[in-house]
């Protein structure tokens, strides 16, 4: 009776390890990369939290029906390590938002950029970044070649 107790405890955990590995998925896996969808809706919900902030957006398709889509962002803290707040997205307002398509739910995208729509742009953290190092490195390579 112990061996048995012994083997269903070990099953349990094998069980409930595989779920916890696959509730945290490599982006490629979930996300094509190379493509790019635009959704132009109304916000209907941000959640500004940990592991992903996701928003909710009811957009027209082009017969007009209202079709919802989902947009996962990164999380909390890194939003936040790039000045983001709850209230960087309000429920209510109209947006544009880029991201890349889901490989496996048709209206749900990885966030890219957001237009709201008075103009201000929200973009990801990482591109952020990698502009930043890019235009640190293109200034090196000016301040190079006047040198020389």
């Amino acid at each position: 009776m112990k061996r048995l107790h012994a083997y269903f405890v070990i099953v349990l955990i094998a069980l409930c390890s595989a779920t916890l590995a696959y509730a945290h998925h490599s982006f490629a896996a979930v996300y094509d990369g190379t493509k790019q969808t635009a959704v132009t809706g109304v916000v209907t919900k941000f959640k500004f939290v940990n592991p992903h902030s996701m928003m909710y957006i009811d957009a027209k398709n082009a017969s007009g029906k209202v079709e919802k889509w989902t947009v996962e962002f990164d999380g909390q803290l890194n939003l936040s390590n790039f000045g983001w707040t709850a209230d960087s997205i309000k429920s209510g307002e109209h947006v544009t938002v880029t991201g890349n398509p889901s490989r496996e739910e048709p209206k749900s995208i990885f966030f890219i950029k957001l237009l709201h729509a008075d103009g201000t742009e929200l973009v990801r953290g990482a591109l952020q970044r990698y502009t930043a190092v890019e235009e640190d490195r293109r200034q090196r390579a000016l301040q190079r070649d006047q040198k020389k």
